[in-house]
Order: C-alpha cells, then sequence, then structure tokens
C-alpha cells in the first residue's frame, strides 16, 4: 500500500493481488454469482458487493485465458490460444444454504470411437474428492457422452461400488464388469485417463495409478487380458488419443451470434482444418488452423467465429499427406441462438 492513496485505489490493488492468486475454473462465474446472491440477500454494503461484482469479472476472464495445472505456455500463433481447462477450486464442504441450488462441477470423462479416445466434460455434483472421481468413472463406463458418436467399451452391466484414494493411487472398485470386450486394453485406458483427469479436479491434483478391485477384491488380470496386479498406468496419448476433435462447442450447444470454436490435436505440424456446415450441410466457415504443437505433443487453438442464427455442425480434420484425403473427423451439432 502506497502513501496517500485513496480507498478505491487501495480496493483495486487488493482485487488485483487476489486476482493473481485466483486458478481457472470451467464452474468459477456460477459459483460466485451464488456467493453474490446470498450477499445481497443479508443486505451487504454496496462497495463490498461491487467488489464481488469485479471479482467476478476478474474470474471470467481468468476461465477465458488461464493456462491447466498452473503450467507456463509459450504464446500461441495469432488467431489461436492454446489453453487446457484448468482444475477448479475445490468448493468447501458442507451443507448448501437453504433455498439455494445443489452445487455442480463439470468433469472430465473419457470415451471411444474409431479405437481412440475423446473427452467431454459433463455436468456432475460437487462433492468430495471421491466422490468426483466416481461420478467421472460412472459418466465413462457408462456411456453417458453427449456426441452421439462416442461410446464407451465397458458393458451395460457394469457399476462403480466405490473409490478410494491413497496418495497418488486411485482405487476404482467395479462390479459388473462381464466378458471381455473387443479392446479390452483400449477399454483399460479409457478408465484410467477418465481417473487421472477427473483427480485434477479435486484436491489430489495429480495421481500416478489407478488399482481395480472387481467387487471389493484384487484380481491379477481383468477379463483375463489386462495384467492388474498392480496399479494402472497411462499409456501414450499419441497412440490412444484422437488425432483430432472439437470440444467447443459442446454437441447440442446453443451459442451466441460470435462464438469460439475449441480444437484439439496430435497431428503432424500441428495443422488442422476446420469447417462449419449448415443445416442443409453447405459449408458456411473454412479454414485452416495451427494448433499450440505438432505431434507427438498434444496441440490447441480456440478460433473465433461469427455466424447467423441457425442450425449448424462444426467439424474438424486433417489431410492426409500421402494422398490428400480427409482424416480423422470430429464433428458437433449445435445451434447459434
Amino acid at each position: 500500500m502506497r502513501p496517500g492513496q485513496s480507498a478505491e485505489e487501495r480496493l483495486r490493488e487488493a482485487l488485483r493481488a487476489r486476482a493473481a492468486e485466483v486458478e481457472p475454473s470451467p464452474d468459477a462465474l456460477p459459483r460466485i454469482r451464488r456467493r453474490t446472491a446470498r450477499a445481497w440477500h443479508r443486505g451487504v454494503p454496496v462497495l463490498a458487493a461491487a467488489a464481488v461484482a469485479t471479482a467476478a469479472a476478474i474470474a471470467l476472464g481468468v476461465v477465458a485465458v488461464g493456462a491447466g495445472r498452473g503450467e507456463h505456455r509459450p504464446a500461441p500463433p495469432a488467431g489461436s490460444v492454446s489453453q487446457t481447462p484448468a482444475p477448479p477450486e475445490v468448493p468447501p464442504s458442507g451443507p448448501e444454504p437453504s433455498g439455494t441450488a445443489p452445487q455442480t462441477v463439470n468433469l472430465p470423462a473419457y470415451f471411444t470411437r474409431n479405437g481412440r479416445l475423446y473427452r467431454e466434460f459433463l455436468p456432475a455434483a460437487a462433492g468430495d474428492d471421491r466422490a468426483r472421481v466416481r461420478a467421472a468413472v460412472e459418466l465413462s463406463l457408462q456411456g453417458r457422452a453427449e456426441d452421439p458418436d462416442y461410446r464407451s467399451l465397458w458393458p451395460a452391466t457394469v457399476r462403480v461400488h466405490g473409490v478410494t484414494i491413497d496418495g497418488g493411487v486411485v482405487t476404482v472398485d467395479l462390479g459388473g464388469v462381464g466378458s471381455a470386450p473387443a479392446d479390452a486394453k483400449l477399454a483399460a485406458q479409457q478408465l484410467v485417463y477418465t481417473v487421472l483427469a477427473a483427480a485434477t479436479y479435486t484436491s489430489v491434483r495429480h495421481a500416478d495409478g489407478v488399482r481395480v478391485l472387481v467387487d471389493g477384491a484384487p484380481v491379477a488380470r481383468l477379463w483375463g487380458v489386462v495384467d492388474t496386479s498392480g496399479p494402472l498406468r497411462q499409456g501414450t496419448l499419441a497412440d490412444l488419443q484422437a488425432p483430432v476433435w472439437v470440444i467447443e462447442p459442446d454437441q447440442g450447444a446453443v451459442v451466441g451470434k460470435s462464438f469460439t470454436v475449441y480444437l484439439a490435436g496430435v497431428v503432424p505440424e500441428g495443422t488442422v482444418n476446420l469447417r462449419v456446415r449448415d443445416a442443409a450441410g453447405n459449408p458456411v466457415y473454412e479454414r485452416i488452423v495451427q494448433l499450440s504443437a505438432g505431434a507427438p505433443a498434444l496441440g490447441e487453438a480456440r478460433v473465433p467465429v461469427s455466424l447467423p442464427t441457425g442450425r449448424y455442425t462444426v467439424e474438424a480434420f486433417f489431410l492426409s499427406a500421402q494422398d490428400g484425403s480427409v482424416q480423422w473427423v470430429d464433428d458437433h451439432e449445435f445451434s447459434v441462438g
């Protein structure tokens, strides 16, 4: 604090200092709005309410530009931004005040398509660490993806009995695992990727492996195929994750006339093609997008797009270096309101 500062200057300086500590979160703004509503209900002074509103604007800005897991990333090429959704602050435990809706959080869940893994962020109750991981695993294994192209390799009978966390190892107790799916190893990685991604949305932040129990007991080999005598580890991203995928707009989303297309991929030289089609299937927007990194690293980009009201399909793909054919199309249907 500098001598001679006005009260407003001191407030702004305090807010800037607090904003520097804010960790980006997909559900930050709704939580701040709830706090603001409760504050007004209690009759807080106008100055304090203004401070909360300013903090909300700062948090929204952080969500838009903050890097995932606190990592420093180099500036992306012009016209694109590489940002991985970051683990949110874990809400405090305890019951919600009377008259408020239960807290929710968007959790990462992995699904499969054409022998690769795809991720969606899906809403779930914001419980404790174990509840969050369990919710993400249930969403994933039970195939509750928004995109109809995505599915789970696990049998419909699978159930999650419980989750325990011990240091860097998460144990998932499953039931109804049935017989081996067509690609048992990819199914196991679907579980591993989901658990490790969901762990970053808890106070655990980082998990090293996933131990599997079946009906409360350890098994040496899941389905007689996958070695589960020790913790399962995450496989190589370039071999398992989809080469190209659309993160936003979500499947079925309704967006404003100016919105952002968020892409990710593990592709040669980080070059991806973006196309948007109208309801009749006609291309209305096309461009080549340079991701923040090329294979074998994961590259990402955010592309601003403006379109009139209507229904659309956004597609991301890359072209074969051998014959120029379209490879690995991922698409989402959405609407502009």
